[in-house]
C-alpha cells in the first residue's frame, strides 16, 4: 500500500462575470445557493415587508426549492410574506418547466398565499402584456428605486430568461424565440440586470453550453446595483476545461 497518495486537482474557477460559488458536488451547490436566498428573503423582509422572488426552470432549480421545503434549516423562510414570480415560460414546457416547480412544489407546501403566486399562460397571445402590467402594479407599492426584484433563481441551459433576446426597447416582459427554436415568454435583460441578487445554477454537463456562452458574453446578466453570483459543482467545470 503506498505510503502516500496524490489527491485529485480542484478544476480551476471559470472566468465568470459576478461571484463564483465553486463546490464539489451538486449537494454542496444547493446548500450554498439556499443559505444566500434564506439570508436574502429575511433581510428584504426586515427593510421592505416583502420579498420578491423570480425563478426559472429546470430540473436542478427544482431540486433547490424542494431542498427549501424539506430542510429544517430553511423552515423560518418568510414565504407569507413572497411574491413569488415566474422569471420565463414557455408554450412548450417539459416536465421540468417552471410550472411544475410552482405548482407541484411551491403551491402546496410553501404555504404563499394563493394572490402571492405570479404564473402566466404562455400559449395566450397577450400573456407578456399582461404579465409585464401585474408586475409593474405589484412592484409600484414599494418605495421608488426599490420596485425591483430581490432575488432571481435562473438554471443553466434551455429557457433562461431573456437570454438570445434583443437588449434593445423598454419592455420588462416580451414574447420572442432563442437561437435554439424555443419560443418564450420572459422577464427581459433590462428588467433581470435590475434585480438585487442573479443566482445561476448549474451542475455537470448539462450545462456546459450556458457556461461556455457566458464566458463568450453571451448571456446578458450584469446587474446594476446588485449581486451576480454562479452556483457550479466541479463537474460542471471540468466539462468546460
Amino acid at each position: 500500500m503506498p505510503d502516500s497518495y496524490e489527491l485529485e486537482p480542484e478544476p480551476n474557477r471559470p472566468d465568470l462575470p459576478g461571484e463564483v460559488a465553486l463546490r464539489e458536488d451538486p449537494d454542496e451547490v444547493l446548500t450554498a445557493a439556499a443559505a444566500d436566498l434564506y439570508i436574502q428573503a429575511n433581510a428584504c423582509i426586515r427593510q421592505f415587508g416583502d420579498f420578491h422572488l423570480a425563478l426559472s426552470g429546470g430540473a436542478f432549480v427544482e431540486q433547490l426549492f424542494v431542498r427549501l421545503m424539506a430542510d429544517p434549516l430553511y423552515r423560518a423562510l418568510p414565504w407569507t410574506r413572497t411574491q413569488l414570480w415566474v422569471a420565463a415560460d414557455s408554450p412548450e414546457a417539459d416536465s421540468q418547466g417552471v410550472r411544475v416547480i410552482v405548482d407541484e412544489v411551491l403551491r402546496h407546501h410553501a404555504g404563499i398565499p394563493e394572490n402571492q403566486i405570479h404564473t402566466l399562460d404562455p400559449t395566450h397571445p397577450d400573456a407578456h402584456e399582461t404579465y409585464e402590467k401585474k408586475l409593474l402594479e405589484t412592484l409600484g407599492w414599494r418605495e421608488k428605486g426599490h420596485d425591483r426584484l430581490d432575488f432571481l433563481v435562473v438554471g443553466l441551459g434551455e429557457g433562461m430568461p431573456g437570454v438570445g433576446q434583443d437588449l434593445a426597447g423598454g419592455r420588462v416582459v416580451s414574447r420572442f424565440r432563442q437561437d435554439s427554436g424555443t419560443e418564450l415568454v420572459s422577464m427581459t435583460p433590462m428588467f433581470v440586470n435590475g434585480s438585487r441578487f442573479i443566482a445561476l445554477l448549474g451542475s455537470g454537463q448539462e450545462c456546459k453550453s450556458a457556461i461556455q456562452a457566458a464566458g463568450r458574453g453571451e448571456i446578458p446578466y450584469r446587474p446594476v446595483g446588485g449581486v451576480q453570483k454562479w452556483y457550479l459543482d466541479h463537474a460542471a467545470v471540468k466539462e468546460c476545461e
